[in-house]
């Protein structure tokens, strides 16, 4: 019942911020990038494939990539000539005259020297499930290690490896979270990090 009155009342933002980002993105696209294929597995690709195909108002090509790799000359260069085409790529703004972008929300978090990757890991996953952080990344020190390690988060999926050393470089410690607006609350994350 309350989802019958919810879906009735035209004052209510049905959409999130998130899936409009997507709608919109879809709508405009000329290729579609499928990341983190090898994690998603075929069965995860082809239903990735349907969802995006449900939203594209024309058939472009969806490729899956594996660590980010592809050949440049695949997505550049694809004489689409987008602007030529710009009343089939809507936006959910299109003919409105003001709108905020104030949907998502970032902080930044200045880190110590950590001494335990695997806790890190564990707490940047937490914010995602106890905060809802879509996001995080950022250059991390670590005792004893030369190199700086890297770490990315989409949700409670977080990637990190030590991707070069730190040289001349201040060993600084930096992690940028993302997340809907109402849900960044810079106090809880940095408790949840124990700084």
């Amino acid at each position: 019942a309350v989802d019958a009155q919810r879906a009735a009342d035209a004052n209510l933002d049905h959409e999130t911020p998130l899936s409009e980002v997507f709608e919109d993105q879809i709508a405009c696209a000329d290729i579609v990038l499928l990341t983190k294929a090898d994690l998603a597995g075929a069965e995860g690709i082809r239903v990735a494939k349907e969802v995006i195909a449900a939203e594209m108002p024309r058939e472009v090509p969806m490729l899956p990539v594996v660590d980010g790799t592809i050949d440049a000359r695949v997505i550049l260069g694809l004489g689409a000539a987008a602007e030529n085409d710009l009343a089939a790529r809507p936006s959910h703004h299109d003919g409105e005259e003001e709108h905020e972008h104030d949907d998502f929300n970032s902080v930044v978090i200045d880190l110590p020297e950590i001494v335990d990757v695997e806790a890190l890991v564990a707490s940047i996953k937490g914010l995602a499930r106890e905060q809802n952080v879509l996001r995080a990344k950022g250059y991390i020190a670590v005792e004893g290690k030369p190199m700086r390690l890297l770490v990315q988060s989409v949700g409670e999926r977080v990637r990190h490896q030590f991707d070069m050393p730190w040289g001349m470089r201040p060993r600084q410690s930096k992690l940028v979270v993302i997340g809907e607006h109402g849900d960044i609350d810079e106090a809880a994350i940095r408790a949840r990090l124990g700084v």
